[in-house]
């Protein structure tokens, strides 16, 4: 203690004044209570080269990575950022079968398809990589994902061709129009890859689903948009990949430094570059947040709405420009020309503009 060795089964410690304790993770303790007396367990306090470390510096804000976790954690993603057959077979073959589920507009086979994805060893490495500024890892890291990127989309691309089918279901144009909500699944996804590479107890396949999730379903949309010609899919599909990569890369960095693996003052740079390419992305993300909340405001100004013996149900927004919606009117008779066009006047009203009516009348009795 303080440099000098003392051997005992019991301390007793008498603190005047304030105190105030900041404990490491390796410091765990027990709430078990002896009289007066806390009980604290000592075997994961650290010894050796990380004891000599530690008491070598000042109590830091924010936890340091001791030499070992940070040697560990290093050999781990340097040797993720190679570029490997296996992620290259395992890319093409979760793109593949991505773009099959995207067809068959099944969200069982996407989700398939996430869990196979390897995407989140290059993009953790990257992450580290910006944090420390290491150009070795930052290099390597993007060669693996470029060539992961490139298999893929040649794989999503001529399966495309080959499948004689041209129809923007529900699962292909989810992915088409992101906006902030996208960003912070990409942010979150990102914090947790990082988190689980760094602590060995949380199981890494976790986090590789959540950050596939954000991934795989975007590459290959973008890759069926290449394959019909259709560039506005492929912009859109392509704005929400770009967008979870840098959410991913940011987030995951900033939860490294915040874990200690970098002082601050190397960590800054990449940080602020990583930060201003985020937000440069998050302008047109802004602009389809709103969108989303106006969709949402129209939905529900109409949902449930009675028109005379009429219930307004399931309100779906078909096209924006000239505003085309689906409904579903529930009624006891089947309704005339007249109550139709009621029901149409009382929504335009209530939306002040014109709008265009799908409508599927269900009878109830």
């Amino acid at each position: 203690m303080d440099g000098e060795m003392i051997k005992a089964k019991t301390f007793h410690i008498k603190i005047d004044g304030h105190f105030k304790l900041v404990p490491s993770k390796k410091l765990l303790f027990t709430n078990e209570e002896k009289g007066n007396q806390r009980v604290f367990k000592i075997s994961q306090l650290p010894k050796g080269k990380d004891l000599i470390e530690m008491l070598s510096k000042k109590l830091p804000f924010i936890e340091n990575a001791s030499t070992s976790e940070f040697k560990d954690l290093f050999t781990v993603l340097r040797d993720n950022a190679e570029t490997k057959a296996s992620y290259i077979v395992l890319m093409v073959l979760s793109t593949v079968l991505a773009t099959f589920g995207l067809f068959a507009n099944s969200n069982p086979i996407v989700i398939g398809a996430m869990i196979l994805a390897p995407l989140i060893s290059p993009v953790i490495s990257l992450s580290m990589g910006t944090l420390r500024q290491d150009r070795s890892l930052i290099k390597d890291s993007l060669i693996t994902i470029s060539w992961g990127l490139f298999f893929s989309y040649l794989a999503a691309i001529v399966l495309t061709l080959i499948t004689p089918l041209y129809a923007v279901n529900s699962e292909i144009s989810s992915r088409l129009e992101p906006n902030l909500l996208d960003l912070g699944v990409a942010v979150v996804s990102g914090a947790a890859g990082a988190y689980a590479h760094a602590n060995t107890n949380v199981a890494k396949t976790l986090a590789g689903v959540a950050i596939a999730v954000a991934l795989v379903p975007p590459l290959a949309v973008s890759g069926i948009g290449i394959g019909w010609g259709d560039w506005s899919v492929f912009i859109g599909a392509f704005l929400l990949l770009i967008t979870n990569l840098t959410g991913m890369v940011l987030s995951g960095a900033f939860t490294f430094l915040l874990m200690g693996y970098s002082p601050f003052k190397i960590a800054k740079k990449g940080l602020l570059i990583s930060l201003i390419i985020v937000l440069a992305v998050s302008i047109p993300l802004g602009y389809g947040f709103v969108q989303v909340v106006k969709e949402n405001s129209i939905v529900n100004s109409i949902d449930q709405t009675q028109v005379d013996d009429l219930i307004i149900k399931d309100v779906e927004i078909i096209q924006k420009k000239p505003l085309k919606l689906s409904i579903k009117l529930v009624a006891e008779k089947t309704p005339t020309d007249a109550d139709l066009e009621k029901v149409k006047n009382t929504i335009e009203k209530r939306l002040q503009k014109k709008v265009s009516l799908e409508i599927n009348i269900n009878l109830e009795k």
